[in-house]
């Protein structure tokens, strides 16, 4: 059994690469130089499931002498995990034609494409009940997208809060009204400058992720 893993963003592919290992198989990665998006075959690189780093136009060889090579038969014990994955890929990506207990223990997380709860499947790697994957690293920066996300959302409130409240200030004129519409905007104002420092950092945080990542 032979696995590559070409060009490619996020790490989804270090799981199907450490299956085929499990099973005494080998794993091609492509050259993150020679890859248009390096992220997936250096993933599976640094998890240490890759045993050959190929260009693209030398892949085709490889494969080829590796196909050649004699391989030892031996005994194995039936991968109930690997089973239910290839179940849930032949019958499509959100069939739920399967036991959603037969996923694994429930890991306290949830899905950010459905919001249904997550089933630790493996060290590190999570499905809802109707089929979504996701490993800790992609997971982690869904997370921080929905933070950054919210953010925004609360950064346009606090900054639409401040103009009304100076435009109802004006036309109170001078009194209690007028004063207390003021503090409102004052208040909005300095949360908004807070809050943009802040998202300014959740950016940076991102960003820095994503050079490890790649």
């Amino acid at each position: 059994m032979i696995g590559v893993l070409l060009s490619g963003v996020l790490d989804d592919g270090v799981l199907g690469a450490a299956a085929i290992k499990r099973r005494g198989g080998l794993v091609i990665a492509q050259s993150p130089t020679d890859a248009l998006f390096p992220a997936m075959p250096t993933n599976a690189m640094h998890a240490g499931v890759v045993d050959h780093v190929a260009d693209a136009a030398d892949m085709g060889g490889l494969i080829k002498q590796l196909s050649e090579r004699t391989i030892e038969e031996r005994d194995m014990e039936p991968d109930d995990s690997m089973e239910l994955e290839n179940r849930i890929a032949m019958a499509g990506r959100f069939s739920t034609d399967f036991d959603s207990e037969a996923l694994g223990p429930p890991s306290g997380y949830i899905c950010p494409d459905c919001n249904g709860s997550l089933s630790t499947v493996s060290e590190g790697n999570f499905r809802c009940r109707v089929g979504h994957a996701w490993t800790a690293d992609a997971l982690l920066r869904a997370r921080d997208q929905e933070v950054e996300g919210a953010l925004w959302v609360a950064l346009r409130s606090l900054e639409e809060k401040a103009k009304l409240s100076r435009k109802l200030a004006e036309k109170a004129g001078a009194g209690l009204m007028a004063r207390r519409y003021e503090e409102l905007a004052t208040e909005a104002e300095h949360a908004v400058s807070v809050l943009s420092e802040r998202l300014a950092e959740v950016g940076r945080q991102v960003g820095d992720l994503g050079d490890q990542i790649t």
